[in-house]
């Protein structure tokens, strides 16, 4: 794989990035042996629990990857410590118009304004049940009104093992302002008075003061409200007119340098009482390694997935390995050590 990937990534980056990730699905679909394309070490050093979830390590596919939650047992067998399918709503999205997706191969990032396309609620809950299980798996809930989260709520969430609550897409504008708040104490509380696994919250990114008040109060209305973690931060709003919508969210690793930082600032305004995913710009050892010793309990990747193709996965954990070989202790030693 190491000697074909160069190849494979100069052939799917040719190809219109939505036709490269149909095929990439189609790939999934086949019982290659995936666990040695991840080539993912196991070590019992890299073990974590997270919310009461044990996972062998702390390593996930951020949400995204599998819209429809179809392949996650495969995408699992890479070696992640858990996989997050979706995004899902109610009922089923096409998304925005094409063209919805624009890459930056030299930068290593992409720009999406996909519109939470999904088959829904229903049919995700279908695709799980057929599905194996690999790994822990996550799935990614958004929707405007409290009422349809519940219900697809009520459909995926006794077949995963914890649920993430997407405040960060571009396509839902959670986390602005106080009436977002509100929202989300509400969606909480309806979600709470029928709980069946942990549940996550997506956070947007900030930049600015202004934002960082913003999503700092979201955090802490999340922690208020009974979440069991945190996810920060995901893709950064940003403009290109090459996208249908004319805008989308950055990925990828031009947002490396911000992730430790935001992860350091939401863990200090919630006190470090909740286990935060760090996402954004994680492509390496050093970019993991970097938001764990900012208080991250886990890191999630997706772009660099596309990039780097499936034996990152081995890559990172294998970083991670060699510091603790240097500095002793277990993954959870390294939380926080900044």
């Amino acid at each position: 794989m190491d000697r074909t990937w160069p190849l494979a990534r100069r052939v799917f980056l040719a190809l219109d990035p939505e036709l490269a990730h149909r095929l990439v699905m189609g790939l999934l679909a086949l019982p290659l042996p995936w666990e040695r394309l991840g080539d993912a070490p196991r070590d019992e050093r890299l073990a974590t629990t997270v919310a009461g979830i044990r996972l062998e390590n702390p390593l996930g596919l951020a949400a995204g990857f599998d819209k429809a939650c179809a392949r996650l047992g495969a995408l699992g067998a890479l070696g992640f410590g858990y996989v997050v399918g979706g995004t899902i709503t109610r009922r089923p999205r096409e998304g925005n118009p094409r063209p919805r997706i624009v890459r930056y191969p030299r930068r290593r990032s992409m720009t999406n304004a996909m519109g939470l396309p999904n088959p829904g609620a229903a049919a995700a809950a279908e695709n799980l049940l057929g599905s194996p299980r690999t790994a822990p798996r996550w799935v990614s809930l958004a929707d405007e009104a409290v009422e349809d989260v519940v219900v697809a709520h009520r459909l995926v969430a006794p077949l995963v093992d914890a649920v993430e609550l997407n405040a960060s897409c571009p396509n839902v504008t959670w986390g602005r302002d106080r009436d977002d708040e509100a929202h989300l104490a509400r969606l909480l509380a309806a979600l709470r008075a029928e709980r069946r696994v942990p549940i996550f919250v997506k956070l947007p990114p900030f930049r600015t003061a202004r934002e960082r008040e913003a999503v700092l109060a979201f955090a802490r209305v999340a922690q208020e409200g009974g979440a069991d973690g945190l996810t920060c931060s995901n893709t950064r709003p940003v403009a290109d007119p090459r996208l249908a919508a004319g805008r989308g969210g950055l990925s990828g690793a031009a947002l490396a340098a911000d992730t430790p930082r935001i992860v350091a600032e939401v863990r200090e305004a919630t006190g470090g009482e909740l286990p935060i995913n760090a996402c954004g710009g994680i492509s390496g050892p050093a970019e993991a390694l970097a938001c764990l010793r900012a208080g991250a309990a886990t890191v999630q990747i997706y772009t660099a997935l596309v990039y780097e193709g499936p034996r990152v996965v081995g890559r990172i954990l294998r970083g991670l390995l060699d510091q603790l070989d240097t500095g002793g202790g277990a993954v959870a030693d390294l939380v926080g050590a900044a």
